[in-house]
């Protein structure tokens, strides 16, 4: 409605608003035919946009079966001489296998080397231990105020290959367990960072040493990224150990806070020539962009840990014996008991011991058998006489403290089943009495699993991989392990996969179809029917017909002979679309593979590459393409449409306005006309009344 303001026939009687929109709804005939013209051309783009859309599932299709690994494709089947096979091992075939059959053993699984702590309280409390370890060459440091729970922490958040964990083994037995994560014999390196023997206060190593990488000559140290930068620094090392070592029995002062590689085989040769000797004993080896120590001799020592930290030592892993005592300490005249002690002779309350009295001695031995035997104290019976017995039962090394305790460290190392019981019977009252035993150390092994290798026999072969996953021993195949099982042979065969290369080849086809089809149903109009199909006589959609069909029959060359799709199965309709003979397919996979492969990946001309290339070209938004270019044309005339009626609206606007200010003038005439003759009569009834 326009801005001016109109009351529609008030004077003249007339509804001129009414008038006014059938005027323009003749008017607005021509925008109708522009809007049916429009809503042909989306029903063409519409069409077009859902014939595109099939040709880029074509091009998909094309593009995969392009592709020789389309056709190198592999199954595998395995079975074994006794038991279910893949309890054993499984295998997967890729691209680049090759078919053959192989007769496989697992001989031994790769595994990750696991070390644990000793034994802690509990998981919260401060270990009250500071400094730094290295765990493969990453530092993580401790302080003060540290619990076991913090210090799992840090080293899992140095992400240095290994996981840490925290194991309760029994009430008030907590243990942090590292483990590897990648399997085999290299398995991971922990080491001390400074002076204060942090990883022999964890309990992951004990004070022995050995040398790290011996070689044929000697001994060589961790690899570094620089020679001639401090060791410290190159480590991150917040306080680098320094001290006086032993080399080949010739001490040498090293401070790893300054002295490089360079510096310390320096100091090493200067030591050797002036202790007298000739030559060098040390040099600076580059292995590739890493370097190295190289020392001449496997005879070491270490002082503050400055060898271990350069990697030529390392901490030694081992069993540790678990260690027992009591918790009372015996007197004999006010003086702590020894060995040589007469067991009457031990104060009580209640009087000495009396001859005649029995002491039980029960509990379990390392492995946990039972033990359950009977000591009679004697006139002559020493300390050491009991200790004996305890010996004999337990098979431990049992001995007395300084302060009056009995001590026994189990001979077998390790985790062991230890309880000992020491009960004086008492019969006369003598009230002897050695206390519960209790556990001082406790027997476990620092190495809970050393790293290992996978072994496996393939063909009579015996290879070693660091893995259980073997991806290089048999050509485009991965094996994966799971159980050793060196009495078993599986059998692996590897073949073509023949259900697979049908099943692509059909895809393609089918998706071939679907384009074909809907072709089809866009170019044929039957009479009766209630309206044409969108694209009907686009010669557009004929060429693609036309170039579609050129791309499937033409014939592929190699080695001067033309080969078609009808040689192994692939047969083409009357309406263009295409049907599969399976059986001669399956036959030309299996007895003419190259054939088959060929027709569709030779390069330029296979039948899936140059469908792929020219789909490519017709359909890419950004090319000259015919069907791009044809969707673009159809939307030119969508928009040009749109901007004609935009257009004829704008008009359609200005004439309604026009027509509102004509006929407002109209009314406004009329209502001066009243007016006046409302003047003119009532001048006239004046007259009269005169």
């Amino acid at each position: 409605m326009p801005g001016t303001f109109f009351i529609s026939g008030l004077y003249s009687g007339i509804d001129w608003s009414n008038v006014i929109e059938q005027i323009m709804q003749v008017e607005r005939k021509r925008e109708t035919l522009l809007e049916d013209q429009k809503q042909i051309y989306q029903d063409k783009l519409s069409a077009w946009q859902e014939l595109n859309t099939k040709l880029l599932n074509l091009k998909t299709q094309a593009e995969g079966l392009s592709d020789t690994d389309a056709f190198n494709v592999f199954n595998t089947s395995l079975t074994a001489s006794s038991g279910n096979a893949e309890d054993i091992l499984t295998a997967t075939a890729g691209s680049n296998a090759v078919a053959g059959s192989y007769e496989i053993k697992v001989l031994s699984l790769a595994q990750s080397q696991s070390l644990q702590s000793q034994s802690f309280s509990d998981t919260t409390s401060a270990l009250e231990l500071s400094g730094e370890i290295l765990i493969n060459g990453q530092v993580i440091q401790i302080s003060s105020t540290d619990s076991l729970s913090a210090i799992s922490g840090a080293i899992n958040a140095a992400n240095a290959g290994v996981k840490a964990s925290i194991v309760q083994v029994a009430s008030n037995d907590y243990r942090l367990v590292l483990t590897a994560e990648d399997t085999g014999s290299a398995g991971f390196t922990i080491a001390n960072g400074d002076a204060n023997n942090l990883v022999q206060a964890l309990g992951f190593a004990s004070s022995t040493k050995t040398v790290l990488h011996p070689v044929s000559s000697g001994a060589e140290s961790n690899r570094f990224s620089d020679a001639s930068t401090a060791v410290g620094t190159l480590l991150g090392l917040s306080s680098p150990p320094s001290g006086t070592v032993q080399v080949a029995g010739v001490s040498v002062s090293i401070d790893l806070s300054t002295d490089t590689l360079n510096d310390i085989a320096d100091k090493i040769n200067t030591a050797w020539q002036g202790a007298g000797n000739t030559g060098n004993i040390a040099s600076v080896v580059q292995d590739g962009s890493q370097y190295y120590l190289k020392i001449d001799t496997t005879n070491f020592q270490d002082a503050n840990n400055v060898l271990e930290v350069l990697g030529i030592l390392k901490s030694e892993q081992t069993s540790v014996a678990e260690v027992q005592e009591t918790d009372k300490a015996n007197t004999s005249g006010g003086n702590p008991i020894t060995a040589s002690t007469l067991i009457t002779a031990i104060d009580t309350s209640t009087g000495n011991p009396k001859a005649g009295e029995t002491i039980t001695i029960q509990g379990t031995d390392h492995n946990g058998n039972a033990v359950n035997t009977t000591f009679t104290i004697q006139s002559t019976s020493t300390v050491q006489d009991l200790l004996d017995a305890i010996q004999t039962a337990f098979n431990v090394t049992p001995s007395v403290t300084s302060d009056g305790k009995l001590q026994f460290i189990d001979n077998a190392s390790g985790e062991s089943q230890l309880s000992i019981s020491i009960i004086a019977n008492n019969e006369s009252g003598g009230g002897l009495d050695f206390g519960n035993v209790n556990v001082v150390t406790q027997g476990r092994e620092m190495e809970i699993s050393a790293g290992a290798d996978a072994q496996i026999e393939v063909n009579g072969v015996v290879t070693t991989r660091s893995s259980n996953q073997i991806t290089d021993v048999i050509q485009g195949v991965t094996l994966t392990l799971k159980q050793a099982a060196s009495d078993v042979t599986v059998n692996l065969t590897v073949n073509r996969d023949i259900d697979q290369m049908v099943s692509n080849i059909q895809d393609f086809f089918n998706q071939v179809n679907e384009v074909f089809t809907y072709i089809n149903d866009q170019s044929s109009y039957s009479e009766g029917d209630e309206s044409a199909p969108p694209l009907i006589g686009d010669t557009t959609l004929s060429l693609l017909r036309g170039d579609l069909r050129d791309k499937l029959t033409d014939g592929i060359t190699w080695d001067s002979t033309t080969h078609y799709l009808f040689e192994i199965g692939v047969n083409v309709n009357n309406d263009g679309t295409y049907t599969i003979d399976e059986d001669k397919l399956r036959d030309a996979l299996t007895n003419n593979f190259d054939t088959v492969k060929n027709l569709f990946t030779q390069s330029d001309t296979g039948v899936a590459v140059r469908m792929n290339d020219f789909l490519d070209f017709i359909t890419d938004e950004y090319s000259s393409g015919y069907v791009q270019t044809r969707m673009d044309e159809i939307q030119t005339n969508i928009d040009n449409i749109d901007k004609r009626i935009e257009e004829m609206e704008r008009r359609f606007e200005m004439e309604r306005e026009r027509l509102y200010e004509q006929f407002n003038a109209l009314e406004t005439y009329l209502a001066q006309m009243r007016q006046t003759q409302q003047w003119l009569n009532q001048q006239l009834g004046n007259l009269t009344s005169q």
